[in-house]
């Protein structure tokens, strides 16, 4: 009945890419456009800082002014509550509001959720002649029949020009009238306004009471008096149309829009994707291929369905290994399928409590993070049940008991530490569930839960369905029925692994190319492996020709026979093993996270700002016309181009999926950047996306009050850097600057017409078109109504500087007269954090190095002398990056503390849980050796490796040393306890810690020797860490802690007569 509910439950649980979380960020944005930075800076960001940095919780505040916009981004802690902190912000800008300037139109809070990311994106391009036809299919077509369709909550296309209410004056008109824009937007707004004006009583009735005085009709417009005899249309032309182009996005050198579908949080992203491509494949098909191209751009649900199908697969096959070893070992098939079950019994356990824990009000879900943990947990899912059978197995045919008496005694003997290999492996993730102040901690807590639901499943089944199947299985000998059922596992067995050696794609995502990179991956292992490794293989050889005879139990007491023997000097190479660790640990690059690039390469493009749209589209041509032609032999599927003004410019590669290409993501953004020019005047081409994108690497912040100062000395710390060992680029948040005219009025010129410098500058704002006037409402919605001259009267500086102004005495005067005018340089964006001004200098470099980059940066910023009031520090991202790895190593050291006071408390004693510990000590000498071998990064996946080797590797351990106890208690000697204590655990501790290493080997095997990039590379390391570490502790335990036990023994009972003489 549990495996039923479990299956069922299976299908209920939804099936999400990564798991619900909430970042503890909020960012405010307002928009300004034709201002400077300086201006916004003063004017909105620092009174918006101001306000804010009132709230409580606030951990940081950054900002940045643009010219046309401010941004001001907040950061809290992890465990606070966005959504009242929401509240209160929204309350703190309502305060502010009155400081801004009076238009200001709005202000944007948006907050990030896992939720509110784009399930699906496609770039449309239109091939036919008419670009306004794809705007038409989106609203007629792609809008309306996408939205209805159940699971989606928002359709939106990104690079839309919308229309707006376009009046362009005539200057000469207005001259020949004598007014300027002053007067032409005193009468649109006077005129365009509806007003509650109040009740009135009819009767026994209460009327509202509006004055209707709103435009309905664009004719409406053109009638509108201005002066007696003087109509709207009489000195400019109205028309509904777009506006002038700023922007623009583009596919392979075609223009084209971006479409985004976001998901109801409640629907399942597999259904919810499938719905929409078929209905986008529908409308495409019915207007025609020939029209339209589509380019998917991003489906989560094809990245968590390939994700969650590898991680199945791999899961499936460490199962059918783990099983096809026990059968090796324990040669009885029953004995094996008693096993055997406790695999999917256990799974579908987990399935069946996470879909009760959802319907108790948690938000675990079926995603990346809780299927790694099940497949991390599927080695380790049989060995309560291997150590429990192993005994019963062994009580019932080798010692002779009934199979009834035998799964007693058998379960029972090993409750103890059974109960305690479980508890530890528990206890290791505690701190990853109770923590929520690390942003890796709580993005792996379903991996956490996924794993501990797990472990208390395979030991309640150790426990009940094991003993109870092996009293009914071992009643009788079964001699003939299991050497038949061997010849047909065995026939099976042959076949399955011929197959899989030679269908070696049986993962398309990870496990291409696993024979093929097989080689290159030995040729670049660490002279010491080379040799090594063979050695090993030859000294196994070796011993078992030489031993065979005598069995491997005879051989292994032979070995602690001497071991004991030889105790200091075994202790001895122990220190030595695990000096040798320690050195070899000290070489592994530490790395903060394992960032999974996905298959697309992006790029910046720093220009000029003075460049005006036309400019900014031909280096964009110039990039497009060199990179398509070598879209097949640079792995390229598509090319886009989008280019937002001052907002940014970026140029996308995308990529064919990892199984196609042939190169990796970073290989590609090398050959590309190699091939990009280097020699256009003020153009620099920028990997990485840019900064605060996906650019891996450290930073120095410099901090202090001139931008110009800060400007000076990052541009000195970039060129003292550029020497650093392991960097592929230095760059600095800085940009070239943008060339303004910068008018200064004359205030008593100014002064003497009536005119306030406020009245000139919104005059020639107006005049320019950069300022919104009024609104007008059109089926479609409310559009802005723009107020500018004509083209043919703005495209110079002087017909700017010919523009009139009205004097208080009904005379015309021109700008030149009021103002003067100087071409300079001006700053592009001002960033500030902890409201002051700051400036970075990034090194890019590859992902292993971040840590020895960052102090290698550190230790030369020491000796930068610095002006006073001008400080520096570590970027935040490298300081979160600090701060999580410190956070992890406390989730470790928290965890041997919980694994100690567990074994205390349950051999009731203080030197056999250090005796045990010894383990961990031994894995970390593998742990060494596999991440340095093989190149592998110590990263947060890797730390949680370690999480679950601590927990797994004192196991071997708990079943030694309770053994050994037991003998001594029953009256052996130690000596002979320890060594029949280890024979008889020697079979169960080789059996739990090989399923355990094969069942995470399809995890590992595709990232060392398969494709680069994909769901091994991200997740690989937290298999190699088990796997190495495991191996070599394995060994060791079985040799060295026989050794550390009689040794700490001895100092127990060494303290006992010292403190018995202090007591005496």
């Amino acid at each position: 009945s549990i495996m039923m509910m479990g299956f069922i439950s299976l299908f209920r649980l939804p099936l999400e890419y990564l798991p619900s979380l909430t970042f503890p960020r909020i960012f405010v944005s307002v928009n300004y456009p034709s201002s400077s930075p300086e201006e916004i800076e003063r004017f909105i960001t620092r009174p918006i800082e101001e306000i804010l940095g009132t709230l409580s919780g606030v951990e940081g505040i950054s900002s940045s002014s643009s010219g046309s916009s401010a941004r001001v981004g907040m950061e809290f802690a992890m465990d606070a509550d966005m959504d009242i902190i929401g509240v209160h912000i929204r309350d703190r800008l309502d305060q502010v509001r009155a400081d801004l300037p009076a238009d200001v139109d709005r202000i944007d809070i948006r907050s990030f959720d896992t939720e509110d990311f784009p399930v699906l994106e496609y770039s449309l391009t239109w091939l036919g002649e008419n670009n306004q036809e794809l705007v038409n299919v989106f609203n007629q077509m792609i809008l309306p029949r996408v939205q209805r369709l159940e699971g989606v909550a928002n359709v939106a296309l990104e690079g839309l020009r919308e229309k707006d209410l376009l009046i362009e004056v005539d200057q000469k008109a207005m001259t020949a009238y004598k007014m300027d824009f002053r007067t032409i937007n005193r009468a649109l707004n006077s005129n365009n306004i509806n007003i509650s004006a109040g009740y009135v009583t009819e009767g026994n009735k209460r009327f509202a009471v509006r004055s209707m005085g709103e435009f309905e009709t664009i004719d409406q417009i053109r009638d509108l008096p201005i002066r007696p005899n003087l109509t709207l249309d009489d000195i400019a032309n109205v028309t509904y149309d777009y506006p002038e182009s700023r922007s623009f996005e583009r596919l392979d050198g075609r223009p084209s829009l971006n479409l985004e579908v976001q998901k109801a949080s409640t629907a399942n992203m597999v259904d919810v994707c499938k719905l929409v491509r078929d209905e986008l494949a529908l409308i495409h098909s019915e207007v025609g291929k020939e029209k339209l191209r589509m380019h998917m751009v991003r489906d989560r649900s094809i990245d968590v369905t390939n994700s969650i199908k590898s991680l199945s697969q791999s899961a499936i096959l460490g199962g059918l290994l783990a099983v096809i070893a026990i059968f090796i070992f324990l040669r009885n098939f029953r004995s094996t399928l008693i096993i055997g079950s406790a695999i999917p019994i256990s799974v579908l356990t987990v399935f069946l409590i996470m879909y009760f824990m959802r319907q108790s009000g948690s938000n675990i879900t079926l995603n990346l993070i809780s299927m790694m943990g099940l497949m991390v947990a599927i080695g380790m899912l049989v060995d309560p049940a291997v150590v429990a059978l192993e005994n019963i197995f062994r009580k019932r045919f080798e010692e002779g008991q009934d199979a009834r008496h035998a799964a007693l005694e058998g379960s029972d003997e090993i409750g103890l530490p059974v109960l305690a290999a479980s508890l530890t492996t528990i206890c290791v993730f505690i701190p990853v569930i109770f923590v929520t102040d690390s942003r890796t901690s709580l993005f792996m807590r379903d991996f956490a839960i996924t794993v501990i639901i797990a472990v208390i499943a395979s030991f309640c089944i150790a426990l009940s369905l094991i003993p109870l199947a092996a009293s009914r299985a071992f009643k009788h000998d079964g001699q003939l029925l299991d050497r038949i059922l061997k010849s047909i596992v065995g026939l099976v067995a042959a076949l399955g692994l011929g197959t899989l050696i030679y269908y070696t794609d049986f993962s398309k995502i990870d496990y291409a190319g696993l024979w093929a990179n097989f080689n290159k991956t030995i040729s670049e292992l660490p002279t010491f492996a080379k040799i090594g490794f063979p050695g090993v293989i030859a000294l196994v050889v070796f011993l078992y020709f030489r031993y065979r005879s005598i069995g491997p139990k005879a051989l292994y007491a032979k070995l602690v026979s001497s071991t004991l023997h030889y105790r200091w000097a075994t202790l001895s190479a122990a220190c030595v093993l695990l000096f040798m660790g320690n050195y070899i640990y000290g070489k592994v690059e530490q790395q903060p996270f394992r960032y999974q690039p996905s298959r697309a390469v992006r790029l910046t493009i720093e220009m000029p700002r003075s460049y005006d749209v036309d400019q900014a589209r031909e280096i964009f041509k110039i990039a497009e016309d060199m990179l398509i032609p070598l879209k097949d032999e640079l792995d390229i599927e598509a090319i886009g181009s989008r280019y937002s003004g001052r907002r940014g410019t970026r140029l996308t590669l995308y990529l064919t999926s990892a199984d196609q290409g042939k190169l990796t993501t970073d290989e590609v953004q090398r050959k590309v950047m190699a091939l990009l020019p280097k020699d256009i005047p003020g153009v620099r081409f920028k990997s990485g996306g840019g900064r605060g994108s996906s650019a891996v690497g450290a930073g120095v912040q410099l901090k202090g009050r001139s931008q110009e100062t800060l400007a000076i000395l990052a541009e000195d710390i970039e060129t003292s850097m550029q020497d650093m060992p392991g960097v592929h680029e230095i760059q600095t948040s800085l940009e070239s600057g943008t060339e303004e005219i910068r008018v200064t009025v004359n205030r008593e010129r100014a002064q003497r017409y009536g005119l306030s410098p406020r009245d000139i500058a919104n005059t020639i704002a107006s005049a320019l078109g950069s300022r919104g006037g009024s609104n007008f409402k059109t089926p479609d919605g409310e559009i802005d109504i723009t107020v500018l001259l004509r083209e043919e009267d703005r495209a110079t500086l002087e017909q700017l500087k010919t523009t009139e102004f009205e004097s208080d005495n009904g005379g015309m005067v021109t700008f030149s007269s009021l103002a003067d005018f100087d071409l300079t340089t001006g700053t592009n964006t001002i960033r500030r954090e902890d409201r002051m001004s700051t400036v970075t200098v990034f090194a890019n470099t590859d992902q292993q190095a971040v840590f020895r980059v960052g102090q290698i940066m550190k230790m030369r910023m020491e000796g930068v002398p610095l002006p006073k009031g001008y400080t520096y520090e570590m970027d935040r991202r490298f300081r979160s990056m600090n701060a999580e790895q410190n956070q992890d190593y406390e989730t470790l050291i928290l965890a041997l503390i919980l694994i100690y006071i567990i074994m205390a408390s349950l051999f009731e004693s203080y030197v056999h849980p250090l005796t045990i510990m010894f383990c961990i000590f031994f894995a970390f000498i593998g742990v060494a050796l596999g991440l340095y071998t093989f190149k592998i990064a110590m990263d947060s996946n890797a730390k949680y490796g370690l999480l679950v080797l601590f927990g797994i590797v004192v196991n071997n351990g708990i079943v030694l040393v309770d053994h050994i106890n037991r003998y001594r208690k029953q009256g052996l000697a130690r000596r002979d306890a320890i060594i029949r204590g280890g024979q008889d655990r020697l079979r169960p501790i080789m059996m739990t810690a090989t399923t355990t290493i094969i069942g995470l080997m399809p995890l590992v095997l595709p990232m060392l020797f398969g494709n680069a990039e994909g769901t091994s590379r991200r997740w690989g390391p937290i298999g190699l860490v088990v796997i190495s570490g495991l191996s070599i502790s394995t060994i060791l335990t079985l040799v060295l802690l026989p050794t550390v036990y009689s040794l700490m023994d001895d100092l127990s009972q060494f303290a006992k007569r010292v403190t018995a003489v202090a007591r005496a």
